[in-house]
């Protein structure tokens, strides 16, 4: 499908890139349309205040990621409505994202504030601020602000051949499911001496083994791994179905790791793939607790459907006990 004007005009090489803010606030703010403006934070890592502000100013509280340069004075118009319950009760859901996705100093303490004396909004709400705080990929954790992201981030990419050792996916190992009889997956080989990985704080390459096939019947898996060594399953408890062909024949070709960084927020929900970064949540915003300290699980990696052929899944990791867990979500 080709573009349309709007697009093509968006997209030329002649329009400045002050030209294409203004053309995206325009379609923002007019049409309600966000795509133009995600598109410049996502793949052009463009950071505006703009973008929060002229938000704001229409009463347009999602996508989040429109929020996360907002400057203090936007912040606090956006605290304000929210602590003196002057937004409509439709608008909270999407104004706590918002403030999450900010996430700062000022958003911790309100968050602590309204968590711990919740105002009359909260009642029709899933879950409180802390919940919302993970959907900005940050947790309260004894009683700090503790980051859930890497803030470096490296695509990952199918290629026609490459070297050996630059092949992430790692293949079937020889351990077997007990549930659905599939072998268990290496499904990345993650090298921590690969110089573009350094910020993982790894010394050697791990394994992130679990069963593809049973990821969607359990909320998370895990697995314990050693530097360079086998890593293996725990905490695998349910599990039903048969290995997916289509996804096996998907990985015939190789992936490799991007050359260069790509933007934090590289990922969608859907397609794109990365190591480090900022996750992209199909659903809501899900981050494990490990199951040996209890620690909430740090984002890993992401694996779209360029990966999995069908829905998205999410890596995470907790260093200290060496224990890796893998959800997965869908339309």
């Amino acid at each position: 499908m080709g573009l349309n004007k709007l697009e093509e005009e968006f997209f030329s090489s002649a329009a400045t890139l002050e030209e294409k803010i203004t053309k995206a606030i325009d379609q923002l703010v007019n049409s309600n349309n966000s795509y133009f403006c995600t598109y410049l934070i996502r793949e052009k890592e463009i950071k505006s205040p703009e973008f929060a502000k002229a938000a704001l100013k229409a009463n347009i509280f999602y996508p989040s990621i429109l929020y996360q340069d907002a400057a203090p004075e936007t912040r606090d118009q956006l605290i304000y409505l929210l602590d003196q319950e002057q937004i409509n009760q439709s608008d909270v859901n999407n104004g706590l994202l918002a403030l999450a996705m900010i996430g700062d100093e000022k958003v911790v303490e309100y968050f602590k504030k309204w968590e711990e004396n919740p105002p009359a909004w909260r009642k029709d709400l899933f879950t409180g601020p802390y919940g919302y705080a993970m959907e900005g990929n940050w947790c309260i954790e004894d009683g700090q602000k503790k980051s859930l992201i890497y803030n470096t981030c490296y695509a990952i990419e199918q290629v026609d051949t490459c070297l050996p050792n630059e092949n992430i996916f790692g293949g079937a190992s020889k351990d077997i499911c007990p549930y659905c009889g599939s072998n268990y997956i290496n499904m990345l080989v993650i090298d921590g001496k690969d110089e573009r990985l350094a910020f993982l704080g790894l010394h050697g390459k791990i394994k992130i083994k679990y069963c593809d096939s049973c990821l969607p019947w359990e909320e998370f898996l895990y697995c314990k791994y050693e530097e360079d060594q086998e890593s293996t399953v725990i905490h695998h408890t349910n599990g039903c179905g048969e290995l997916c062909e289509e996804e096996m024949i998907n990985k015939q070709k190789p992936f490799i790791i991007s050359k260069k960084p790509v933007s934090n927020c590289y990922c969608d929900p859907f397609d794109k793939c990365a190591i480090g970064g900022a996750p992209s949540f199909v659903d809501d915003a899900k981050f494990a607790s490990c199951p040996n300290c209890g620690k909430r699980m740090k984002h890993l990696a992401q694996l779209g459907e360029e990966w999995t052929t069908c829905g998205t899944e999410y890596i995470q990791i907790c260093t200290d006990c060496k224990i890796a867990a893998v959800t997965y979500q869908q339309t």
